[in-house]
């Protein structure tokens, strides 16, 4: 057992030279051969035990043994314990996601404060199979088939390659004292129907079943590789980054993985399957239409799909650009002022030039507004600028950052930025001034 579980850890590269793990130790059976297994290897680590307080004295029991075995054996220990069903209350969360939240913020604090590279947690491969199950029975696609990595971020899983036979045959064998948790016997959380239920009878059928799943959890982590590698090469073709939103051709949805292909781009930004499904198969949504997730809000455009984040930053700032340059960062980007002497030779790509005698110094930088007019380039009457965003096809999310340079000088609209001048400030060769404003 102890020399499967240091190949296992070389074979993941779970822990490297000089990293000092932080194991999880609630004093069950799992986390106590894990501690064991520690205890007769040579890797540095030290032991945390959570006490959310949930079964009484028989959680201060799970302390009391967790912390003699680490004083017996001269081990560092941390343990705290919790006030888990007030933070679930105040957080509105249940009582298993509070306790993960609460363990979990609280090992990473632990690992900031004494150096801990990593925290281990006693999962193995039972746990894989629970979790694989839970997701079918869900609803799940293939990335709720790949079970449990054995290293995640700064979490490893050391126990991945034992079965909870195994485990319980090493504990016998070697004497191991460890705690039963009762809420392990009872059904009323999924994972323990499925393991007290379920589990058994599949098993009456394959006695393999808990390695079978882990073998094909592990080839649906290779076949998810293939699958987001060839995902990585498609966005390139349909997906665009572009001033900070996202566009998405709507060729997309001609793809034969049509679905599958839109859910891997839209699920990072919060967007649910049910989203997916309008947005290829409901032909009757109009251009203009809006989904919202949590974070994001997803426009259906003449050509594409356009995702940006919710908030809208709302600009209102006096600019005085007496000085050569002047930089201004906007939710547009950086915008950049230059004061130039000469007629310029050549006309840079995403620039605006204006004649600054007629405009000043001073001007108010802003998010625009309804009623905000503007003299266009080449037009000697002046028109809304959300008639000229309109005339310019401009999708509702741009038009959102849009931003317009107001002269405090004139009190007239100089620019509309990124795309047009005001007719009554554009340069000639005899203009001595010229205000050059860039959009990076």
């Amino acid at each position: 057992m102890i020399e499967a579980f240091k190949n296992f850890i070389r074979k993941e590269s779970l822990i490297t030279d000089n990293e000092m793990v932080l194991l999880t130790v609630s004093g069950g059976i799992d986390s106590m051969v894990m501690l064991h297994l520690f205890m007769n290897s040579s890797y540095p680590f030290a032991v945390a035990h959570c006490n959310f307080g949930l079964r009484g004295v028989e959680s201060d029991g799970d302390e009391a043994l967790v912390n003699s075995i680490c004083k017996e054996n001269n081990i560092s220990f941390y343990s705290k314990k919790f006030e888990t069903k007030q933070y679930a209350t105040e957080n509105k969360l249940s009582t298993q996601m509070a306790a993960r939240e609460l363990r979990y913020n609280w090992f990473n604090q632990l690992c900031k404060e004494n150096n801990f590279q990593l925290i281990a947690t006693a999962h193995h491969q039972n746990d894989v199979a629970e979790t694989m199950l839970i997701n079918i029975t869900r609803g799940t696609g293939i990335s709720g088939l790949h079970g449990i990595f054995p290293k995640k971020n700064n979490i490893i899983r050391p126990l991945l390659f034992a079965n909870r036979n195994q485990i319980e045959a090493y504990a016998n064998a070697e004497n191991i004292e460890f705690r039963e948790d009762s809420s392990n016997k009872k059904t009323d959380y999924w994972r323990n129907k499925i393991r007290l239920e379920v589990i058994p009878k599949l098993a009456s059928l394959n006695e393999k079943v808990i390695d079978n799943f882990y073998e094909l959890s592990n080839r649906i982590k290779i076949d998810e590789q293939l699958l987001q590698e060839k995902l990585n090469d498609l966005k390139k073709i349909y997906v665009k980054n572009k001033k900070g939103l996202l566009y998405i051709d709507l060729k997309i949805k001609q793809h034969y993985a049509a679905k599958t292909l839109l859910f891997h781009v839209l699920d990072e930004f919060g967007f649910t399957e049910n989203d997916v499904i309008q947005l290829c198969e409901n032909t009757y949504i109009s251009t203009g239409a809006i989904f919202d997730s949590k974070t994001h809000q997803l426009l259906v455009d003449r050509k594409h799909f356009v995702i940006k984040e919710r908030e809208v930053e709302i600009i209102n700032q006096t600019i005085e650009i007496s000085k050569t340059t002047v930089e201004v960062q906007t939710n547009l980007g950086t915008i950049h002022f230059e004061t130039l002497s000469e007629y310029p030779k050549a006309f840079a790509k995403n620039c605006l030039y204006l004649d600054k005698d007629k405009t000043g110094n001073e001007f108010i930088l802003h998010t625009w507004q309804q009623g905000d007019r503007f003299k266009p380039l080449g037009m000697q009457g002046t028109k809304l600028v959300s008639d000229y965003l309109i005339d310019k096809k401009i999708n509702q999310f741009e038009k959102e950052k849009c931003l317009v340079l107001t002269s405090k000088t004139t009190n007239q609209i100089a620019a509309v930025i990124p795309y047009q001048i005001s007719n009554d400030f554009k340069i000639n060769e005899d203009t001595k001034s010229i205000l050059k404003v860039c959009l990076n």
